[in-house]
């Protein structure tokens, strides 16, 4: 008996713990949501608890950053006095951010900060080239992926956007 409630509560956070979406106006791939049973792995000085993002959420947040990461990437190279024009000005449109990402799969991982504000964070993992990808980011449907140097350096990208507010969270001074 005791195995089989084991097994029960095993499957219930497997099964649980994320869902596999598309959202094909965004991107080509596909997107995990992680629930709130799922440890958020980032060190935020205003986590005030974690959430499961609704698809809705979601999809806010891709379009704040379709829009508003031309922005987000010239506030990061300033506050590092560096020179904002190697971001490619065509990023200022949408569209063309869509078309940069297009290929990423995503993982979201959703909380509420202290002041109440929705905060959907993004991982984008890029799978231009699948097989090299899912070398890199083995199960990354099931965990979240993060790496440094090489290869993950030009193929993911983590970004935090306050939906409530409609902007960036940025990790340095803006």
């Amino acid at each position: 008996m005791k195995l089989i409630s084991s097994l029960i509560a095993f499957l219930g956070i497997v099964l649980f713990s994320f869902k596999i979406i598309e959202l094909k106006k965004f991107y080509v791939g596909q997107g995990v949501i992680f629930d709130a049973s799922v440890k958020y792995p980032f060190t935020e000085l205003d986590y005030y608890k974690p959430i499961t993002p609704r698809i809705s959420e979601i999809k806010r947040a891709e379009k704040i950053l379709s829009e508003k990461y031309y922005e987000y990437r010239t506030n990061i190279l300033d506050s590092f006095y560096v020179d904002k024009s190697i971001v490619k000005t065509k990023l200022k449109e949408p569209k063309n951010v869509v078309k940069k990402f297009y290929k990423y799969n995503r993982q979201y991982i959703g909380y509420v900060n202290n002041s109440n504000d929705t905060i959907i964070t993004i991982g984008l993992l890029n799978f231009a080239n699948k097989r090299k990808a899912n070398k890199y980011f083995p199960d990354w449907e099931k965990t979240v992926q993060f790496g440094f140097h090489g290869f993950y350096e030009n193929n993911q990208e983590w970004i935090s956007i306050n939906i409530t507010k409609k902007d960036f969270i940025y990790k340095i001074g803006k």
